[in-house]
């Protein structure tokens, strides 16, 4: 697989900036999501249980970074993924030496980096429109944060490629699925604003919400005591989207 996966890497990296879509889709779009979001800075966040508050831009920035790769990634593989399925293109693949597991590996690879780049070069701006980030050890913890959510929304993306007669289902089958997971994860506002106990629930039962609050306490060097069951959380979220992935989207050449 090794001897196999450099070149398909290379390859798919090429096909990925040679894509005039993909690279504004990965390059403008956060971009453009941080300048809109930079135009609210003085808004602010008050909570009632306990004293201070906020700003809007900082809170919001932190959200996006966390989870903006992600649903990137997620986005572009559910398109990518049902592409392939529609076209027949596992099914040429089959039919060579190149694993079919190899190339969808090289494919992830490519989406990974890509991903960490997004993260990386946003929260920089977002550090330049003024967002305040604590450099300590903790901030170490963003990379395994950042790689589980990027792996999770990959897993989910192919998991969705799977379920889906075609493309179009595809794409609107993601948007149905997780257009409550953005609402509810903690990513636009803070879940202590939701009611009774679904800000302490959330965290655990909503994909990406572990990720995003334990992004958040390492970006603010105030890792709390609840910070190894939202990483554990994060793992176990994968590992579901991870095996949905792998019932549903199937890699033989019978099932495409």
């Amino acid at each position: 697989m090794s001897a196999q996966l450099r070149p398909l890497f290379v390859a798919s990296a090429k096909m990925f900036y040679r894509s005039l879509d993909n690279v504004l889709f990965a390059a403008f779009s956060p971009l453009v999501m941080l300048a809109v979001l930079a135009l609210v800075q003085h808004l602010h966040f008050a909570f009632t249980h306990r004293s201070g508050s906020v700003d809007f831009f900082s809170f919001i920035a932190i959200g996006f970074a966390a989870f903006m790769a992600a649903h990137f990634n997620q986005d572009g593989t559910v398109g990518a993924a049902s592409g392939y399925r529609a076209q027949g293109v596992l099914k040429r693949i089959a039919v060579t030496p190149v694993s079919t597991r190899t190339f969808i590996a090289a494919q992830v690879l490519v989406r990974l980096l890509a991903g960490f780049a997004e993260t990386i070069v946003f929260l920089a701006l977002a550090v330049a429109f003024g967002l305040h980030i604590h450099y300590t050890a903790d901030l170490a913890w963003i990379l395994p944060l950042v790689t589980v959510a990027l792996l999770t929304g990959t897993s989910f993306g192919f998991a969705i490629a799977g379920v889906a007669k075609n493309p179009e289902a595809a794409n609107q089958l993601n948007i149905a699925l997780f257009t409550p997971v953005f609402l509810l994860a903690g990513i636009q506002y803070p879940l202590q604003g939701l009611p009774g106990d679904l800000p302490h629930l959330a965290k655990y039962l909503i994909p990406f919400a572990a990720p995003i609050q334990g992004f958040r306490e390492a970006v603010a060097a105030h890792i709390a005591g609840d910070f190894a069951y939202l990483l554990l959380t994060s793992l176990a979220w994968l590992v579901l989207a991870l095996a949905l992935a792998i019932r549903s989207y199937r890699l033989d050449e019978r099932a495409v």
